[in-house]
């Protein structure tokens, strides 16, 4: 996966002409930072790491590879809105403002408590799965610990969903949805459904495009639930 970061950073610097210190510039840190990153001499912070993500115009899971879609234009608008406080309150440096940083670890620690409860499981469960002290699930839970990248990324893969939906960068979690269209009710047509509700959507605005979507999630995620019942 750091593979994958490095890569992905130095191709998409170098398919629009930019040098170390442009983008550097662009998130406000050094040079030498980048020139790490791109050599697989380090991991960015979770927040240089959206930085870098923002100024690319991609999602966090296409720069980790847990995705080869660099963004999902269904919520990218809401990716931009987000964003922008985090931009207002980031530093010169590689460091995260405390202002953005809580931000991150509040959205972050409501998100795994309620994706956990919602699979009716302990941090008991969810210690014993990750390998990690409850107390550290407990901990990320209350917003008592700040969550690096690899713990966000543990969680992610633990309870698949994109690392985009877990640090608020959009409500939809397009994990959620099924694209195999060979589950689908085979009285109805999922190909013509599909294409009318994309036309629907994109003729939503802003926040009205996460609520069509989160609750196409949760039909899904009930869906679910009924099945295995």
């Amino acid at each position: 996966m750091d593979d994958v970061f490095a890569t992905r950073l130095k191709e998409l610097r170098l398919c629009r002409h930019l040098t170390l210190k442009n983008v550097g510039d662009a998130v406000n840190c050094s040079m030498k930072t980048i020139s790490n990153l791109e050599n697989n001499r380090k991991l960015p912070s979770l927040i240089l790491a959206m930085s870098l993500a923002h100024f690319f115009e991609v999602s966090l899971d296409y720069f980790f590879g847990r995705s080869d879609i660099k963004t999902n234009a269904f919520y990218y608008s809401k990716i931009q809105e987000n964003y922008i406080t985090y931009k207002k309150t980031t530093s010169k440096s590689e460091n995260t403002p405390r202002v953005a940083l809580e931000m991150t670890t509040g959205i972050f620690a409501a998100r795994i408590k309620a994706l956990r409860l919602a699979r009716r499981l302990t941090q008991q469960n969810v210690s014993d799965e990750v390998g990690w002290h409850m107390k550290t699930i407990s901990n990320l839970e209350k917003k008592h610990s700040v969550p690096s990248l690899g713990v966000v990324l543990a969680f992610a893969d633990f309870f698949t969903v994109s690392v985009d939906y877990l640090v608020g960068w959009t409500d939809y979690n397009p994990d959620m949805v099924d694209h195999d269209e060979s589950t689908s009710n085979p009285g109805s047509s999922p190909g013509e459904g599909r294409k009318e509700l994309i036309e629907l959507v994109k003729n939503l605005h802003g926040d009205n495009i996460d609520k069509a979507l989160s609750y196409i999630a949760f039909l899904r995620y009930d869906q679910q639930r009924k099945d295995k019942t």
